[in-house]
């Protein structure tokens, strides 16, 4: 299966977050992209992904109480996430065991009961020179049968939430 090496960014109507995950485990948002941001998406069945921290290579899980973390094991049961595609082109990301979404805000935050950083989008890495996954250059396209993104949709730099297109 193909890995998907992104950013995970979230936002709301005030401020706008990056999913990121420490070596200690830690699991918070960021205001920027860094080498701790960038996640590796990988499916393990039809619509259900693992996600991992790059830097760290730790797995995103979740407890039955909705706390993130990262942790070196794989436990099925915490770290496994249903994708589910919106309309609005952003992704949630659902526990497949506990049934909680994946959430950057804080259980005690005042915007819980509006839209609480639970809806992401994920953009291609472009950090210069920290892809670890090949990739020819933008110019070049070509349709890979065995891939997961037959069209290279994500071929293309997505630099905002309105899907503009580095020139």
């Amino acid at each position: 299966m193909a890995v998907r090496e992104v950013h995970l960014y979230t936002d709301n109507h005030r401020s706008g977050r990056y999913l990121q995950m420490t070596m200690d485990g830690r699991v918070s948002g960021s205001d920027a992209q860094s080498l701790n941001s960038v996640m590796e998406l990988k499916s393990v069945k039809p619509g259900n992904i693992v996600i991992k921290g790059q830097l760290s290579s730790l797995f995103l899980c979740m407890d039955g109480g909705g706390l993130l973390r990262g942790q070196r094991h794989y436990v099925e049961a915490d770290c496994t996430f249903t994708e589910l595609l919106l309309a609005d082109g952003y992704t949630r990301f659902l526990s497949s065991h506990h049934q909680v979404p994946v959430s950057l805000a804080s259980k005690h935050s005042p915007d819980q009961h509006s839209v609480p950083f639970t809806r992401f989008l994920p953009l291609r890495n472009s950090l210069a020179g920290q892809s670890t996954s090949e990739q020819p250059p933008n110019s070049e396209r070509y349709f890979n049968v065995d891939s997961g993104d037959l069209f290279g949709m994500g071929l293309n730099t997505v630099g905002s939430p309105q899907f503009s297109v580095d020139n």
